[in-house]
């Protein structure tokens, strides 16, 4: 007896699946999920873009403008959290608002930059700056140090490597890429600092206040002359006390940095009171012009030099 045609078709079909499901199948490529690198804020986005490339995704948790100190996070922003490969941020004494979400995510999944070894932090004379009457405000600076760790370009190196080799375990068919974007970028970024360098040391000795104590890594990399800041907390505004003992100091200033976040009313007054030339400075990256870490050191060097070069 012949076997009909659609029993034939049947026994095709069956054949087929037990082809596809047999030994030889299971030596193809498995798909993984794709590698998700969350970070706190833009600048460290910036770094982790040039070491991830092509093999995963990036994102930042904080829009540009807003404060690392007191972020308040949403449920879609706990939903980004739990669901990203690695979370990179500075440390709880920066994005104090992450401490308790974070502290429910595996450690393997999280990355504390500040906690890195071969940092470079700017030395106690070089952390010495007036800001008579905000001291006990200083809450969030870990031990007095500077947590804008992310505005020397050797600690950017630091950290571009130190994610190349996290995210190596992460994904590890993509390991030797992770390291050689890591290795190319801070190459590339060497002839920048290099360019950097020398514009700036035509205003090294010109001196200039900042609005908030967060740019001492800039400032000790490149041997600029800081000699005050408004305020050391960017959320409080300076008070009266502080702002009068602040004149004295800034008799020999040329130029006070406001920041694009927020209120600045007081420094430009003080600004106004004192005849010094207003410039800005963007630490966080919020212009979105800026899509690189070379653009965001360049503006700051733009704003350094525009501000005190007319001298």
């Amino acid at each position: 007896m012949s076997a009909s045609p659609s029993w034939r078709h049947t026994v095709s079909g069956i054949l087929l699946v037990m082809l596809c499901l047999s030994p030889i199948s299971l030596i193809s490529p498995v798909a993984r999920a794709e590698v998700v690198v969350l970070t706190s804020i833009k600048p460290l986005a910036l770094i982790a873009e040039a070491v991830v490339g092509e093999q995963g995704r990036v994102s930042h948790l904080l829009p540009a403008n807003a404060s690392p100190h007191d972020y308040p996070l949403r449920v879609s922003d706990m939903q980004r959290l739990s669901g990203a490969s690695l979370v990179l941020w500075v440390g709880p004494d920066l994005e104090t608002f992450l401490r308790r979400p974070l502290a429910n995510v595996p450690a393997e999944r999280t990355m504390a930059v500040g906690e890195l070894s071969g940092l470079n932090w700017p030395s106690e004379d070089e952390a010495s700056i007036h800001t008579v009457g905000e001291h006990d405000h200083a809450h969030h600076h870990h031990e007095g140090r500077d947590p804008h760790l992310w505005l020397n370009p050797a600690n950017a190196g630091v950290i571009a490597r130190a994610l190349a080799e996290r995210l190596a375990v992460v994904a590890p068919e993509h390991a030797e890429q992770y390291r050689r974007q890591a290795m190319e970028w801070q190459s590339r970024w060497h002839e920048l600092d290099s360019e950097l360098n020398k514009r700036l040391s035509r205003v090294r000795s010109r001196k200039f206040a900042v609005y908030h104590e967060g740019y001492r890594h800039f400032v000790a990399h490149y041997g600029l002359s800081q000699v005050a800041a408004v305020t050391l907390s960017p959320e409080r505004r300076p008070g009266a006390r502080h702002l009068y003992e602040l004149r004295e100091t800034l008799r020999d200033a040329r130029c006070l940095f406001t920041e694009p976040y927020y209120d600045m009313s007081a420094a430009r007054d003080l600004a106004d009171e004192m005849g010094l030339s207003l410039g800005e400075m963007d630490l966080l990256g919020a212009s979105e012009a800026i899509t690189s870490y070379q653009e965001l050191l360049t503006g700051l060097t733009d704003a350094v030099v525009e501000c005190l070069s007319p001298w």
